[in-house]
C-alpha cells in the first residue's frame, strides 16, 4: 500500500482540549484536529474491498496484538506484518480516503455507529475486542502520559474521575462504547466476533481457532501454535521496533504535537490495575460499573 505523506505544519494543542463531534470527544490526532466531522464522514463513506476486515476496540484493549494475529491468520504465515497498525488506523490518518478499496485489515477506535456504512450494511466482517476497563484505564493513562498528553499535576485518580469516567471521556467512554458494540453483536449475529483480552491471553490457541473459523479460514493446529508463540508480548514489542516498513505512529504523533515515540507496548498483562487503584477508587469504580452495565450481559474477568 502507499503510505501517507505526513509532511505538514505541526499543530500544537493545549492539554485536554479534545475535539468533539456529535457530543463525543475524540483524540487530537490526524485530520481530527482541524475538522473532526470531515474525518468521521470520510470514514463512514469508505468503500472497502470485499475481503476487508474491520478491527475495532476501545483504546488500549489489545488492538496491536489482535491486528498482528489476524494478519498472520489471513496470510496463513506466522510472520509479522511490515505494515504498522497505525498505517491502517482510519481516524488517525490525515485523509481516511486513502484506504478507499483497501482489502485487508483496517483498525479503529470509533464507536460502532461511525464505522464505514457500506461495510456494516453489506455484512462485512468486524472483529471487536473488549478488555477489563480497570486495566484499560491504567494502560490509557500510561500511554497518554508517554505521549505528553497528561498534565504534570494530574494524578491517576484525577484521570479516572475526569478523563475516563467523565462526560468528556475519549470516544464516548468505555461504557457507552462497549454497550453499543455489544448491542450490535446481539443484533448482527455472525457479522461480528467479540474477543475478550483476558480469554485471549489465557487460551490463545483456542481463541485463535475461533477467530480463524469466524474469518472462514482453514488453518492447521500447528500454525495456530506458531502464531500464538510469535504473538507473545516481548516478541511483538521487538518486532514493532525492527520489522515495520513505515513510521506512521511517529508521524501521527509529530503532526499532533506529541512525543513521537510513545509507549505502545507497555506490559500487556492482566490485573495490573491492582497496582494503581486505591481501595477507595476501586469501590467507586465498581459502583459505576454496576450502575452503567446493569442491563448488559457481559462476563468480564476482573482478576
Amino acid at each position: 500500500m502507499q503510505f501517507y505523506d505526513f509532511r505538514m505544519e505541526v499543530i500544537v494543542t493545549q492539554k485536554n482540549d479534545y475535539p468533539r463531534y456529535q457530543g463525543i470527544s475524540l483524540p487530537k490526532i490526524g485530520g481530527i484536529i482541524k475538522d473532526a466531522g470531515k474525518v468521521i464522514e470520510s470514514v463512514q463513506n469508505l468503500k472497502l474491498g470485499p475481503n476487508a476486515v474491520i478491527l475495532a476496540t476501545y483504546p488500549r484493549s489489545g488492538i496491536h496484538w489482535v491486528y498482528e494475529m489476524t494478519n498472520m491468520l489471513l496470510q496463513k504465515k506466522a510472520e509479522y506484518t511490515r505494515v504498522s497498525r497505525e498505517a491502517v488506523f482510519v481516524e488517525g490518518l490525515p485523509d481516511p480516503s486513502q484506504l478507499q478499496s483497501y482489502n485487508h485489515i483496517i483498525s479503529t477506535h470509533l464507536p460502532f455507529h461511525w464505522l464505514p456504512k457500506e461495510h456494516v450494511e453489506t455484512g462485512g466482517k468486524i472483529i471487536y475486542v473488549i478488555r477489563n476497563p480497570k486495566d484499560v484505564a491504567v494502560s490509557l493513562y500510561k500511554f497518554l502520559d508517554s505521549c505528553g498528553d497528561i498534565p504534570s499535576n494530574e494524578t491517576f485518580e484525577d484521570f479516572v474521575a475526569s478523563s475516563y469516567l467523565g462526560e468528556h471521556a475519549m470516544y464516548g467512554g468505555w461504557f457507552d462504547y462497549n454497550k453499543e458494540f455489544l448491542k450490535a453483536l446481539a443484533d448482527r449475529g455472525n457479522q461480528i466476533i467479540v474477543l475478550q483480552f483476558e480469554k485471549l491471553k489465557k487460551n490463545t490457541e483456542m481463541e485463535l481457532r475461533r477467530l480463524a473459523d469466524f474469518l472462514g479460514l482453514k488453518v492447521e493446529e500447528q500454525l495456530l501454535k506458531e502464531i500464538a508463540e510469535k504473538s507473545e508480548f516481548r516478541k511483538l514489542k521487538k518486532a514493532d521496533e525492527y520489522v515495520r516498513e513505515d513510521h506512521t505512529m511517529s508521524e501521527i504523533m509529530k503532526v499532533s504535537g506529541f512525543n513521537e515515540n510513545p509507549t505502545v507496548y507497555r506490559k500487556g498483562q492482566i490485573g495490573d490495575w491492582k497496582n494503581h487503584f486505591t481501595e477507595a477508587l476501586n469501590e467507586e469504580f465498581d459502583k459505576e460499573y454496576i450502575e452503567r452495565m446493569k442491563a448488559v450481559q457481559l462476563d468480564i474477568d476482573f482478576e
